[in-house]
């Protein structure tokens, strides 16, 4: 029998510097590994990535065609979306078709009306589901609590984690001298970085802060504004997007990674931070003590003098210990691309039998 021809909708790779982007990335570089006799793997990707995860796999580019007229386009054997908000579907609506939902986090950061939209937009994608998978048992609770799922399969699949390495890198312009602490991800409200203002504040000055990701928006213009009010500028940076290599130097030359993040489908920066063997000192909020479990240290509360004084403890603690490191990059190790494709591909197996069921009705 001839291999099943597998869709994985690879759209997002159009914005690198996002979370989804790199997920489509590193899912696309870890599928073109796979051989596998019995799939045939075509990846949906942006014009200028045909051919970037090389020739084991087959392309289709995206299209205005593929996005408003999917029935004129070709057809696959099984479809697999890696996130709820694309905008392709299945030439044929009785493909089996994998839908992965990365978080719910719009409930907490939409009004209600706008929040209830996207609902109602996510339920026909859910509808239309053969399993539904989730990056977090955090992020499926909610999914069962807002969508209604019905009998529709729901799987857990955490993300695997990758941060690109490089050798000889240069200490970034931005970076002061100091002990540096690091967070990293886009400067809006979810974030809660304005938590930390006041808790910088309160270390010893040696400690710098460095908060790098998207800046734009009127939540990041807000936050610098405070930090310069509380005459911290000096330590707290706000550097917008870095480089993967800057990013790499950071996590090999900070002293911790602060995450007080409120929402969160799954988080990569804690678990980014501890394959360095970085303490992580985290929210409790959403997925994140799901996925750090006891190996980040938690913040109870957001009031900053005991948010500096939990710090001050925690890391000379960790820092006394030189076993802590190599016990976070063990745990870091549960979360890898190669893990979360063989999870795939094992579902890709289970759905066989429907599949070439389809592909004899086909034929």
């Amino acid at each position: 029998m001839k291999p099943i021809s597998v869709l994985i909708d690879l759209d997002r790779l159009k914005d690198l510097n996002t979370g989804l982007g790199q997920v489509a990335e590193f899912f696309g570089d870890e599928i073109s590994k796979i051989k596998d006799e019995n799939f045939r793997f075509t990846l949906l990707v942006p014009a200028k990535f045909k051919g970037y995860f090389g020739n084991s796999v087959d392309y289709e580019v995206v299209s205005l065609k593929r996005r408003y007229f999917p029935s004129l386009c070709r057809k696959y054997d099984l479809w697999y979306t890696i996130h709820q908000d694309s905008a392709y579907f299945p030439s044929d609506r009785r493909t089996p078709f994998i839908l992965t939902i990365n978080d719910l986090n719009f409930l907490g950061e939409k009004s209600p009306a706008k929040a209830k939209a996207r609902l109602k937009i996510l339920q026909k994608k859910v509808d239309r589901a053969t399993v539904i998978t989730v990056i977090s048992k955090f992020t499926e609770h909610a999914v069962r609590e807002n969508l209604n799922v019905g009998a529709i399969p729901i799987q857990v699949i955490y993300c695997g984690v990758k941060v690109k390495t490089f050798e000889n890198v240069q200490k970034p312009t931005f970076a002061p001298e100091g002990d540096l602490l690091f967070s990293v991800g886009v400067v809006r409200m979810k974030k809660n970085y304005h938590v930390l203002i006041e808790f910088i504040k309160l270390l010893p000055e040696k400690y710098k802060l460095i908060i790098a990701g998207n800046k734009t928006g009127a939540y990041a213009e807000e936050l610098q504004q405070k930090i310069d009010v509380q005459g911290l500028h000096d330590r707290i940076l706000i550097t917008g997007l870095i480089s993967e290599e800057d990013k790499f130097w950071m996590y090999n030359n900070c002293k911790a990674v602060l995450f007080p993040s409120k929402f969160e489908g799954m988080g990569f920066p804690p678990v980014e931070a501890m394959r360095f063997g970085k303490p992580v000192f985290a929210s409790t909020y959403s997925s994140i003590p799901e996925v750090s479990e006891d190996k980040a240290y938690y913040w109870e509360t957001f009031d900053p003098e005991e948010m500096s004084s939990f710090f001050l403890r925690k890391i000379e603690e960790f820092y006394m210990d030189p076993s802590r490191p190599e016990i976070l990059r063990q745990h870091s190790q549960k979360f890898t691309w190669e893990v979360n494709v063989k999870s795939y591909l094992e579902l890709f197996r289970k759905l066989s039998d429907t599949i070439w069921h389809f592909t004899k009705i086909k034929s």
